[in-house]
């Protein structure tokens, strides 16, 4: 079995080892039961850190493709043996029947480095019984259930059989009028025509792409970035230019050099607490960003998930709000801030656009939920939503501070890190010597996992980078998690160091 790995590839190392194998065994190479070489023998056979190829049979031992004995080692799945009960009319006989072998079934589409990360985020944000800083979620803990079960009672009782029925694709026209209205008081010239209302603001990205994006097309996208915005356009063929982002967000002047020279269909940014970096983009960046989507008719996708989260400072108006040429899309959900099991999210935009949204919107879900659109309509009329937002803040507030402290405080010297005045998370770079996958497979270990940098980034990923996030964790947990991670971090780097000294004494000739 060889191994070719290229370290430049977008798919991380481990994916490329796992993909090797499954490989190998689809091929023959590997019969079943044969013994794969320990994690520290490939390892060093390949010039990787243990604790990739350890990640790597983590994943074959998932999908059920090896089994793992403690003291004997990693072995090629033996195939299960299905009967066919005998035919009518026949002898019985016992037939054997290899199970499906998926891999190489799926698409170009489905086996792209964009899917195999998502795949790896959602896995780290979804383990239980762990401290997790990965998935951007709300505080479970502050979710308003007895105020929304009410409203999902007034809904039945108000509007009968209706909420069980497929309602209008573009959504709740209530719903729609209310989010118009709250984008006017922030000063956005929209009325209930440019609304569609989504399951999540992932499917309005998934349908604006379907709506725009031919294959071949290129888009501008801050680098690093949300993995599902860098999923819907990617999979709906297009190249994605990188813009890279700073403390002010999108640069702005980077992408005006690429306009010069290129013609993206479209830029997405998101200029309110970044994700995954927390930064908001600057007054005159918004500005200039606007100017350019005039002067080269260029459509600029908006993702706001979390404006309305700002917790210190003043807040900056939307791109909408300051765009009085149609050329913003403007996304937002209820997701981030509100409950997410209620899948809402909503786009706004020139009405041509929500046309054909919407007739991609009908070919995809036709509708969502009319119970949970009615639910909520009622919910925000009585005011609860602002309320909630009002509770939450200094909630958000008080964890983010904690998480500074602590990086302040058990981090290794020379880690930098983000301040963002709001939304949910913030980004680390630790010093360069340090890999982000190997912290996390050793952190995994005393039970706190995070979401590695790598995976936020569309070209040239820095492996020392992670996103934390703290809108879903608790103060103690906070506590515990971070010194793990920090502690952790500081042992990783004192071998690093042990072992460049090592190095050097090893090859110091002595004079004579």
């Amino acid at each position: 079995m060889r191994f070719t790995l290229d370290h430049h590839s977008k798919t991380p190392v481990y994916l490329q080892i796992k993909q090797t194998v499954l490989a190998a065994i689809r091929d023959g190479k590997l019969s079943p039961g044969a013994r794969l070489p320990a994690t520290r023998e490939l390892a060093q056979a390949l010039g990787v850190n243990r604790s990739t190829v350890a990640m790597a049979y983590d994943e074959l031992l998932a999908d059920g493709a090896v089994e793992s004995f403690v003291g004997r080692g990693t072995f090629v799945a033996r195939q299960k043996l299905a009967e066919v009960a005998p035919l009518e009319g026949r002898a019985a006989r016992r037939t054997p029947l290899r199970k499906m072998v998926w891999e190489g079934v799926f698409s170009e589409r489905a086996q792209s480095p964009v899917v195999e990360s998502l795949l790896d985020l959602y896995q780290v944000s979804t383990l239980r019984d762990v401290i997790s800083f990965s998935g951007s979620f709300p505080d479970a803990a502050s979710f308003p259930t007895r105020d929304f079960r009410n409203s999902l009672h007034f809904a039945e009782r108000t509007l009968g059989d209706e909420v069980y029925r497929y309602g209008p694709v573009a959504g709740y026209e209530r719903l729609r009028d209310y989010l118009a209205q709250r984008m006017r008081e922030s000063g956005a010239d929209v009325t209930t025509e440019n609304v569609i209302v989504t399951s999540g603001s992932q499917q309005a990205l998934d349908l604006i792409a379907r709506a725009l994006i031919s294959p071949g097309d290129a888009v501008a996208i801050e680098n690093p970035t949300y993995p599902g915005a860098m999923t819907a356009f990617a999979l709906a063929g297009a190249r994605l230019l990188s813009i890279p982002v700073d403390e002010d967000g999108l640069c702005v002047d980077v992408l005006e050099n690429v306009l010069k020279v290129q013609r993206p269909k479209l830029v997405y940014v998101v200029p309110s607490f970044q994700n995954p970096t927390g930064a908001c983009l600057s007054w005159e960046r918004r500005r200039r960003l606007l100017a350019l989507a005039r002067q080269h008719n260029l459509p600029i996708v908006e993702d706001d998930y979390g404006s309305h989260l700002r917790f210190d400072g003043d807040p900056l108006p939307h791109l909408k709000a300051l765009d009085d040429t149609e050329h913003v899309i403007y996304v937002s959900n209820f997701s981030k801030s509100l409950l997410p099991g209620l899948r809402i999210g909503w786009c706004a935009a020139a009405r041509p656009v929500i046309a054909r949204l919407t007739a991609f919107k009908q070919n995809s879900d036709i509708t969502t939920s009319p119970l949970l659109q009615s639910a909520l309509w009622d919910f925000c009329r009585r005011k609860r939503y602002e309320a909630h937002l009002e509770r939450i803040r200094p909630i958000y507030r008080a964890r983010r501070d904690m998480m500074l402290e602590h990086l302040r405080d058990d981090f290794p010297s020379g880690t930098v890190w983000t301040t963002p005045a709001g939304g949910l998370f913030l980004w680390v770079t630790l010093p360069a010597a340090l890999d982000a996958t190997e912290l996390l497979y050793q952190a995994r270990q005393q039970g706190v996992v995070f979401s590695r940098g790598r995976l936020f980034y569309s070209d040239n990923p820095k492996r020392n980078t992670l996103r934390l996030s703290y809108g879903h964790v608790s103060l103690e947990q906070i506590e515990r998690g971070m010194r793990v991670i920090g502690s952790t971090a500081k042992a990783m780097l004192s071998r690093v160091a042990s072992r460049a000294a090592e190095r050097f004494h090893s090859q110091t000739v002595p004079l004579v």
